[in-house]
């Protein structure tokens, strides 16, 4: 029940924050093999493992582009792109609810694997490169 409950206020940001006309030289360089909605599981260094979906709109570099959701953890929040090639994304995670339940104000890296399946990674403000965590999204809609 928790997984639905996360789905749809996932897709409900996602459909709501869709472009209405979206001006393609602005979003030319954002590899549309990213958008779309994704789940899969993370697993931190630690061992602990929990739920992700996630929902990606074309967007310029500082700008909100996606929201994420952990469901097992009951929190999620907004993405910021920051960084993108063909290959990979890096975007800024600001957790905005269920913040006890979550690290707030990290790192997000999504990996082109194939068309439907990305690989996550990530880590905190600190400035570490080294990640914390990873996994792997499958997609499961795309807009």
């Amino acid at each position: 029940m928790l997984i639905a409950i996360s789905l749809v206020f996932l897709l409900e940001i996602f459909f709501n924050n869709t472009p209405k006309s979206v001006n393609a030289q602005e979003y030319e360089n954002f590899p549309s093999s990213y958008v779309g909605v994704w789940e899969g599981s993370g697993i931190q260094n630690t061992g602990n493992e929990w739920s992700i979906f996630l929902a990606l709109i074309p967007g310029p570099i500082d700008s909100i582009v996606g929201t994420i959701a952990y469901p097992s953890l009951i929190c999620g929040g907004e993405l910021t792109l920051q960084k993108l090639t063909e290959e990979k994304i890096e975007l800024f995670e600001n957790i905005t609810y269920g913040k006890s339940s979550c690290v707030n104000r990290g790192y997000v890296t999504l990996e082109f694997i194939s068309r439907r399946k990305l690989n996550y990674y990530y880590k905190d403000k600190t400035g570490d490169e080294n990640y914390i965590a990873s996994g792997t999204v499958r997609k499961i809609s795309s807009n």
